[in-house]
């Protein structure tokens, strides 16, 4: 096998080891994708079920088989049972799903400029120069120059 053989072995070797990976790669950031953005919506559900308790109404707290009357103590500071700090923790909470949307959004555009990227640098490696390249020549295969002294416009041969 000559080593141009060789050579186009290896990459069709290296192009399909990146195609498989690239295809394990998309594969694991859909599904770690995916997974990101149901944990999200179940951390603005959660944060939502928690807002919904601090406003619902409570239940008295009678002892079995004793009954009291209707409640008659002054209304409880909201601040005062922790209302404040829970809303701090849920607005947290809405952030911090914001936050994993965001970091997924952006995982999901930087795939989209290495796709992009990639086919530019594919169609790019079809172009064909206007020129030829040309082949180096060895010393005794060069063409003999003119002997003809240049003139003043810098062309060889006779004064036009």
């Amino acid at each position: 096998m000559s080593t141009y053989d060789e050579l186009i072995a290896a990459g069709l070797r290296l192009a399909e080891a990146i195609a498989t990976a690239r295809a394990a790669s998309t594969a694991f950031e859909e599904a770690d994708a995916a997974a990101r953005l149901a944990r999200c919506d179940a951390i603005d559900l959660e944060a939502d079920d928690r807002e919904a308790n601090l406003d619902a109404p409570k239940e008295s707290r009678n002892c079995m088989g004793f009954h009291s009357g209707s409640n008659h103590s002054p209304p409880i500071d909201p601040d005062a049972s922790g209302r404040a700090s829970a809303m701090g923790e849920i607005r947290s909470d809405h952030a911090r799903a914001e936050a994993l949307r965001t970091e997924v959004h952006s995982v999901l555009a930087a795939r989209e400029v290495e796709a992009a990227e990639a086919s530019l640098l594919e169609i790019a490696a079809t172009l064909i120069p206007g020129d030829p390249p040309v082949e180096r020549t060895t010393p005794a295969e060069q063409p003999t120059q003119p002997t003809q002294p240049a003139t003043a416009d810098g062309t060889v041969g006779k004064a036009a």
